[in-house]
Parts: C-alpha cells; sequence; structure tokens
C-alpha cells in the first residue's frame, strides 16, 4: 500500500513541475511566422445622410441603421460594442467577422449638435488585422 502512495505522489510532483514550468515560460509561437493582430490606419468614410437625433446615443444608432454594416450584424458579426465617452465623440466596434483576414472594425464617429439635434459629421474605419499587417498596409 505505501508503495502505491509514494507512485501517486511521485506522479503528482511530476504534473506540477510541469505545470508550473509551463505557466511560467513566456508564450512563443502563438501564430505562425510571427503574425500578430495588428490594425490598419483610419480611413475616412461617406456619411449616410440622416435626420437630427434628440440625443447623441440616438444620433449614432441612426447612423448605424443607415449604414450598409448595419445589415450584416445578424449573419456576419458576433458583436456590436458603442463607447461614446463625451457627446461629440463615437466608437464603435464589430466584432468576431467571419473573415480570415479581418477579425474586427472599428470606427470613429465625430458629432455635431446642430439646431435641430444631433447628426454625425464625420467617420473614420479601420480594419483589425486578424493576421498582421502586410507590406501595403493591409491586412494578409
Amino acid at each position: 500500500m505505501r508503495w502505491g502512495w509514494r507512485v501517486a505522489w511521485g506522479c503528482l510532483t511530476v504534473l506540477l513541475a510541469g505545470c508550473a514550468a509551463s505557466s511560467s515560460a513566456p508564450e512563443t509561437g502563438t501564430a505562425p511566422d510571427g503574425w500578430e493582430p495588428a490594425p490598419t490606419a483610419f480611413e475616412a468614410q461617406v456619411v449616410p445622410s440622416q435626420a437630427p437625433s434628440a440625443m447623441p446615443g440616438a444620433a449614432v444608432m441612426a447612423w448605424l441603421a443607415a449604414s450598409p454594416w448595419h445589415s450584416g450584424l445578424a449573419v456576419d458579426y458576433a458583436g456590436l460594442e458603442i463607447e461614446q465617452p463625451r457627446p461629440e465623440r463615437a466608437e464603435v466596434r464589430l466584432t468576431g467577422l467571419r473573415d480570415d483576414a479581418v477579425s474586427a472594425y472599428e470606427f470613429r464617429l465625430e458629432l455635431d449638435e446642430v439646431e435641430a439635434g444631433w447628426v454625425v459629421q464625420s467617420v473614420e474605419r479601420r480594419a483589425i488585422c486578424r493576421r498582421g499587417l502586410g507590406a501595403s498596409g493591409l491586412c494578409r
């Protein structure tokens, strides 16, 4: 019986030593050929025309509904994140794209308060490349 406990203790020691060694070692080779997620540069986008909204958040949602990106939410994207740190600025992120090169899109929206309410004045978009940037500045 004592021999069985020694074998069990020895196996447990080997397992724990392996866990400790693997958890303290830096992760290398997580992506082939040095591919790491990276963003492209922001590029200006066409802003669809929209009626002014009473609130800045409503203007962001109106932009999204009028943009071609809205149609993909139920089919092509796993997530939608909207942050609006101040009324005149919003950041929209579409995540979980079913694309081998692009994992997400990020949009920066600038809003302006006009007499009738809030409108989106400008939109910039960048891609978050799943495998990094190529020499051309586009996703690999």
